[in-house]
């Protein structure tokens, strides 16, 4: 009786979820190290920020894989799975594709996104990520609907210095709608800065903008010898802190992070990166 007590309990948090206008698809993105730092993903480099910030991926110089997942709250029914991936078109430009999987069998949200990045100068990067959005709510036994939009995601990234980058990204700037009711997908602008002193050394600081007003990011990542690198991070509204490592064995990065909530379980993530 708990189990089903609990499974309806998330049924209907879910589906009000769904129901909310802008809140369908806020919390998919799965880079690990841009977690583990507070969520500062917009001034992330490489393909663990392409879902953050389109243009973190410009100017890559091999192939590479990432494969992640995200438990929110501790929740299997808020588990987020991804897949991105690059391919170098130039030594400026960068193709990529990226997978995402929200929720369970009651409600679940799917996208899919096209990345280009390119760079417009030695010091300036541009990104533009289209995306196929697909929301579905069951009832257990048949489906109530489905809806599909299409959406855009914008970025930039400027270093400066070479130490220092200024970076901004929006999610749906142009307001696309989702389902019969015309329901907004979420915009969302996200703009920060970051400093690496040494390579491997970064401090971030981010500021984002939605429908639930505005929130601060702050994280530093810091390498302890070898290929081990912690990280840390916090952020606000609601408050958390964060924490997470990266290490690299034989070519694959294996990374966790770790977020903290003052009122529900944490939330893991972990996810694994190749470069060809």
């Amino acid at each position: 009786m708990r189990h089903c007590a609990n499974g309806i309990m998330t049924a209907a948090v879910l589906l009000a979820a769904a129901a909310a206008s802008y809140a369908s698809f806020e919390e998919l993105e799965v880079g690990i190290a841009a977690q583990a730092m507070g969520g500062t993903g917009v001034v992330a480099r490489g393909i663990g920020g392409i879902f953050w910030n389109p243009a973190s991926v410009a100017g890559s110089t091999a192939p590479a894989v990432d494969v992640a997942g995200r438990l929110q709250w501790t929740d299997m029914d808020w588990k987020t799975i991804g897949l991105d991936g690059v391919y170098p078109l130039s030594a400026d430009w960068t193709a990529g594709a990226s997978v995402r999987f929200f929720g369970g069998d009651l409600y679940s949200e799917q996208t899919l996104a096209l990345t280009a990045a390119g760079r417009l100068t030695k010091d300036m990067a541009l990104g533009i990520q289209p995306v196929l959005c697909r929301a579905a709510i069951e009832d257990g036994v048949s489906s109530y609907g489905s809806g599909t939009a299409i959406a855009f995601n914008l970025g930039f990234q400027v270093t400066m210095y070479q130490r220092w980058m200024i970076a901004a990204a929006v999610r749906n700037p142009f307001q696309a709608r989702i389902g019969d009711s015309g329901e907004y997908l979420q915009r969302k602008i996200d703009a920060g800065i970051s400093y690496e002193p040494a390579p491997g050394m970064v401090t971030a600081f981010a500021l984002s903008r939605d429908f639930r007003g505005t929130r601060l990011h702050v994280g530093q990542s810091l390498p302890v010898g070898g290929s081990l690198v912690l990280m840390a991070g916090a952020q606000n509204s609601p408050t958390g802190i964060t924490g997470g490592f990266s290490v690299e064995l034989e070519g694959i990065v294996f990374q966790y992070a770790v977020q903290s909530h003052p009122e529900l379980a944490p939330t893991h993530q972990a996810g694994v990166t190749y470069v060809f």
